[in-house]
């Protein structure tokens, strides 16, 4: 029996791990007791926004110890002890800090602390004094030296403990495999294959329960990724090109001062309460769909649907990325960072939306994933106000069919279901992920059949392969067979359907694509989107449109009245001359652009000017040509570049 004792080192790991995490959790009961609003809050969010924040600090807390853990492999020294001894004293020091400073910053700004401390820090003699003026600060150091001293000797008795039994045996390296698999849990955070991530705080509206269930490190490091490439917009660039930018958006009462880019817009309104369904469609491809290439017949589905309903064959993407796709549909803004997505960036998780006009609507979002990837929980939950969300976990009796979750067949055979089950009116955003790699078709695939086609023969139209020609063909059915299960329901003729692609894919060449769309890179940007509803008469609409155009125009063909904070308008406005921004690429070299009519003019680090994208030269520059209309493409696309980032951080 005594082969099977458990190292005191093995033990000491765990207790200091376990007794961090509790520490953390008294702090984060202090944070709500000292901040707590006068407005009742639900226990139920209470005990979510508690329970979230118990596994940042429990991650905080062994990532603090594994170092400890990994000192304890070795041989006691007295050297190391005390090594362990300062060290750690001092680290503790480092975490009480960020700590003391979070609880005066929330005072301060009622936010938890971020990044946007270090630019308060810069100007160094201003922010001194208004700390000395404003906190009690010799208390406060007092306390700050109270709890290191309390550190330093509960941390000693822990390392004579660990010390003291035997030395480390070969025994107790199968211990340190188990406390590293017990390390690696709870730093992961979840039963799940994404990790616990900041998005998860934002499960609710309410600005406390998020605050009460962030944790200060956790929150400090994941701002800071975003903020240490620099400002993120710039004032004064965007005030030079104001007056460009607020005449092409309609803004009526112009302020360059207060940049103040808000339109208040009432459509018509409608006899009814009508419902919205947005389908995002995972690489909608203009340029491989059957739009454009009728004799393979990728998406004849979606053929049938625009030939219902007005399709756009000149809809561009700003960006290319899902995440990307999501952030622009909605809030109506291309996703301008340059580090990741503007999804992960927590200081930007508050943006104003035109969702949340639809009031007295159910709100519904499907995807066949998790909305952890890309962070995109948070922006969704913390945004929509009453949001159900459905995702891998929480469909019944459906099986995940590859890495991205369930097939796009089983997702829009629930999401039929469960809008059909609605009385209410509604809005739905449901997203596809099945026309991507490893393009697994499932074993339940309906009446579908797949077509090989001779390779060579695909490679022309820009297909990878068999394998993509067939995904892309069963996104196409799964979306076919959403329809054909909702025809019929009492919902249907009173719903608005929009129909788009998050981005499309980089075609280096492709038959029946004008050569300048491919030379020009459009073909990344390129998706159709088609329109199906009440009063909307068959047609095709080729004028330049944009994915920040989907709420307004969802808005206006509710003929909902809504406030427009962001760069969308509404593509069935006859009165309104259409654009689309494009930003090719968020990170250096910089590549921006704008579309209108049949012009493109861009901004790369290799070439500028403006281009006929529908034509087969992509490299004449017709700025010569037409030397105003180019200037007023230019001023277009770098306006509302310096617009677009702006308005991100000022859009909550």
């Amino acid at each position: 029996m005594r082969n099977l004792r458990i190292p005191r080192r093995f033990v000491a790991f765990l207790i200091f791990a376990f007794c961090n995490a509790v520490f953390f959790g008294l702090l984060r009961a202090i944070f709500y007791f000292a901040n707590k609003p006068q407005e009742d809050l639900s226990s139920s969010l209470l005990e979510r926004a508690f329970f979230i924040g118990s596994r940042f600090d429990l991650r905080i807390a062994f990532l603090f110890a594994l170092p400890l853990g990994i000192a304890f492999l070795f041989p006691y020294r007295k050297w190391l002890k005390n090594t362990l001894l300062t060290l750690y004293t001092c680290a503790f020091g480092a975490i009480m800090l960020v700590y003391f400073v979070d609880f005066g910053y929330f005072a301060y700004l009622t936010e938890r602390l971020n990044a946007y401390i270090f630019e308060l820090a810069a100007n160094t003699v201003t922010s001194a004094e208004m700390v000395w003026q404003s906190y009690p600060v010799v208390t406060l150091a007092l306390g700050f030296f109270v709890l290191m001293a309390a550190f330093w000797f509960l941390f000693r008795v822990l390392l004579n403990f660990a010390y003291g039994g035997t030395a480390a045996r070969k025994r107790d390296y199968w211990f340190a495999l188990i406390g590293l698999l017990i390390a690696a849990a709870f730093v992961h955070g979840r039963f799940s294959q994404y990790p616990l991530r900041w998005s998860n705080a934002y499960f609710s509206k309410n600005a406390f329960i998020s605050a009460l269930a962030l944790n200060p490190l956790q929150n400090l490091f994941d701002t800071y990724k975003f903020a240490k490439g620099g400002v993120s917009f710039d004032e004064n660039k965007t005030r030079e090109y104001y007056d460009v930018v607020a005449d092409y958006l309609g803004v009526k009462e112009k302020d360059a001062e207060k940049l103040n880019f808000e339109r208040i817009v009432t459509p018509a309104p409608k006899d009814k309460d009508y419902n919205v369904v947005l389908i995002l469609t995972e690489s909608f491809s203009f340029d491989k769909s059957s739009f454009n290439n009728p004799e393979l017949q990728t998406t004849p589905q979606m053929e049938a649907l625009a030939r219902k309903g007005r399709l756009f064959t000149r809809f561009f993407t700003p960006t290319a990325g899902t995440a990307k796709g999501v952030f622009t549909s909605i809030t109506g803004l291309p996703d301008t960072s340059t580090v990741k997505t503007s999804s992960r960036n927590p200081m930007i998780v508050s943006q104003h939306t035109l969702i949340n006009d639809l009031k007295g609507y159910n709100k519904f979002y499907f995807i066949g994933g998790s909305t952890s990837w890309g962070n995109i929980r948070g922006l969704l939950q913390y945004n929509i106000e009453g949001l159900k969300i459905y995702e891998e976990g929480t469909y019944e009796n459906v099986e995940r069919n590859d890495v991205w979750g369930l097939s796009d067949l089983d997702m829009f055979r629930y999401a039929a279901k469960t809008l059909s089950e609605t009385k209410e009116p509604f809005f739905a955003m449901i997203q596809t992920s099945g026309f991507h790699r490893p393009y697994t078709i499932p074993e339940d695939r309906g009446d579908f059949e797949e077509i090989h086609q001779d390779e060579d023969l695909l490679k022309e139209y820009g297909f990878s392969g068999n394998e993509e020609y067939n995904s892309m063909r069963f996104q196409d059915y799964a979306m076919g067979e959403f329809f054909r299960l909702i025809e019929n329901e009492p919902f249907y003729k009173d719903t608005y359907f929009l129909i788009y692609g998050d981005h499309s894919l980089t075609t280096w060449q492709s038959r029946n694509t004008p050569k300048g769309i491919i030379d020009l890179e459009l073909t990344t940007n390129n998706t159709p989107l088609i329109v199906v509803g009440p009063g909307i008469e068959p047609s095709i609409d080729e004028k330049p449109a944009s994915q920040v155009d989907i709420t307004a125009t969802m808005s206006g063909l509710l003929g909902k009245p809504y406030r427009e904070t962001a760069l969308g308008r509404n593509l069935f406005d006859d009165n309104i001359k259409r654009g689309a921004f494009i930003l090719a690429s968020s990170g250096a070299p910089l590549r921006i652009g704008f579309v209108e009519d049949d012009f493109y003019y861009t901004i790369w680090p290799s070439k500028q000017g403006m281009f006929k994208y529908r034509s087969d030269d992509g490299e004449k520059d017709y700025c010569g040509q037409y030397p105003q209309k180019c200037e007023r493409m230019k001023t277009l696309a770098q306006g509302l570049y310096e617009a677009a980032k702006y308005i991100t951080y000022h859009n909550k």
